[in-house]
């Protein structure tokens, strides 16, 4: 996409960054259904709680996220799908965990939270707008003796970028299946089944499946002591 010259001092970088930010502006939407519809509720009233607790303006979340306001506004009405994404931008910008906008979903009750099991094929799949990054949560949200777990799913030829984490975010990943290449910062690793990586999150990272057949991760979040704090 040709960048366009605001004016004499914007640099051809500025002016590519600007266009990438408002092409993102318009993709953070996710796939409307009435499970995503569901999630959709429930995202927008975590964000609205973790907003209001932190004292922060809907227009000063609009502007840490990079996500519309009229967006943002819908979302916290419970009228918007957010994609997985714009999931991860609302948890950096609000410096909360990712797991801490799930709650009040199917993924935070269970009859029995002292033996819980997850068949495969259970739990609700949060995916990107194009559906080619799938991210299923593994552990009981509002638990705070559970670990964040993930599993990760990469169709072929998946680049899913994301942008740094609140600071000293960590994430401890492991290959179950395919091939990933990870990227953090300027470290970059080739991993294959059986291999693991912990790197910082909080720095632009990225994972990428080069091969011909889904990649299967299982991903940690680890946080900072005082970003747990629901």
């Amino acid at each position: 996409m040709p960048a366009r010259k605001r004016n004499g001092s914007m640099t051809l970088a500025d002016a590519l960054a600007e266009e990438i930010k408002a092409e993102r502006l318009d993709t953070l939407s996710g796939p409307d259904s009435p499970e995503g519809r569901a999630l959709g509720a429930a995202v927008g009233a975590s964000v609205a709680r973790h907003r209001r607790k932190r004292k922060i303006a809907l227009e000063k979340l609009a502007e840490r996220s990079g996500i519309r306001l009229t967006l943002l506004r819908a979302l916290e009405n419970g009228q918007a799908v957010p994609s997985l994404r714009a999931i991860w931008h609302l948890a950096t910008a609000l410096q909360v965990p990712f797991g801490a906008l799930l709650a009040n979903t199917t993924l935070s009750r269970t009859s029995d939270p002292d033996f819980r099991i997850q068949r495969r094929g259970q739990g609700r799949v949060i995916s990107s707008a194009d559906g080619r990054f799938r991210s299923r949560p593994l552990f009981l949200e509002g638990d705070p003796r559970a670990p964040e777990v993930y599993e990760l799913t990469l169709a072929p030829g998946c680049l899913e970028e994301a942008a740094p984490h609140a600071p000293r975010t960590f994430e401890h990943l492991s290959v179950v299946r395919g091939r990933l290449i990870v990227r953090s910062g300027n470290a970059t690793a080739d991993l294959g089944p059986g291999d693991a990586l912990f790197f910082r999150a909080d720095l632009p990272h990225s994972y990428e499946n080069q091969g011909a057949e889904d990649t299967v991760a299982q991903l940690v979040m680890s946080y900072a002591a005082n970003s747990r704090a629901r």
